[in-house]
């Protein structure tokens, strides 16, 4: 059976903290395909968002945006990365906080070589069991599937039926905190089966198509309302006002108010 191999991200605002990481990584024989870096936690979601990462090795003070800020966020968003925090800080309320927002592990600076290894590896056994496990249900799933009467959906039917429920779902709760646990719960199926029928029926993540409905209702909400940017972030499921703008940036190519402004002015 071919081995699983893993993204990880190095988010740090030091760069010599980021290449020690880097070092170790690189000298681990752990089974890592690829490792990027971030200086921020603003540039740490700009890289989940555009890239496939598996592992995120998180410092917590930083300017701007805290390390802790950003992993909130990223659950947010529905994100299910395997985070590391690994800081100066030693203090109970930080880890506590870390862990609530699922953090795997919470080292202290100066952290050793084998320490990192081993919270790495233990992260990597998990991502490889919720693979294994994911895979098995799958299996199961197919094979109840091909094996259920005649008067059943064929494949290319219950696949359609499958997304336009995971579609109802974001459409009817975009505005909360939902990600791939709670979709698939929904449809009574494993995230990894939903997320891959998903993408092979409509081109794009589940998280994607999650992303795309809160930015369309945004733009109704800058075209027909009065409601604050801070506002229409909080109604269309993002709790940083400052990370929806980005989001909706990278979206639409202007901010939120130019496009309330440019919205307005097609009225006239």
């Amino acid at each position: 059976m071919e081995k699983n191999s893993y993204t990880v991200l190095i988010v740090d605002d030091e760069q010599i903290e980021r290449e020690a990481i880097r070092m170790i990584l690189e000298t681990s024989h752990l089974p890592i395909s690829f490792i990027y870096e971030a200086n921020s936690g603003r540039k740490m979601l700009e890289m989940t968002a555009s890239h496939s990462v598996d592992i995120i090795i998180l410092d917590i003070n930083m300017p701007g945006l805290s390390g802790l800020q950003a992993l909130e966020m990223l659950r947010s968003e529905g994100r299910e990365t395997k985070v590391i925090i690994s800081t100066a800080y030693d203090e109970f309320n930080f880890a506590v906080k870390a862990l609530q927002s699922g953090a795997v592990d919470f080292l202290v600076k100066p952290v050793d070589d084998e320490t990192l290894i081993e919270s790495l590896r233990k992260s990597i056994e998990r991502l490889d069991e919720e693979k294994a496990k994911e895979a098995k249900i799958s299996r199961i799933e197919d094979y109840l599937r091909i094996s259920s009467s005649s008067l059943a959906l064929s494949d290319e039917d219950a696949n359609s039926v499958l997304v336009k429920q995971v579609c109802s779902y974001i459409e009817s709760n975009y505005d909360k905190r939902i990600g791939l646990d709670e979709i698939a719960a929904d449809c009574s199926y494993s995230k990894f089966h939903m997320a891959r029928i998903f993408k092979s029926v409509m081109n794009m993540t589940v998280i994607d198509y999650l992303t795309k409905v809160r930015m369309e209702k945004a733009k109704e909400l800058l075209a027909i309302t009065k409601d604050s940017v801070k506002v229409i972030a909080f109604r269309t499921g993002y709790s940083d006002p400052n990370y929806f703008s980005l989001t909706f940036r990278k979206y639409e190519g202007i901010t939120p108010l130019q496009y309330r402004a440019k919205a307005l002015s097609a009225k006239r």
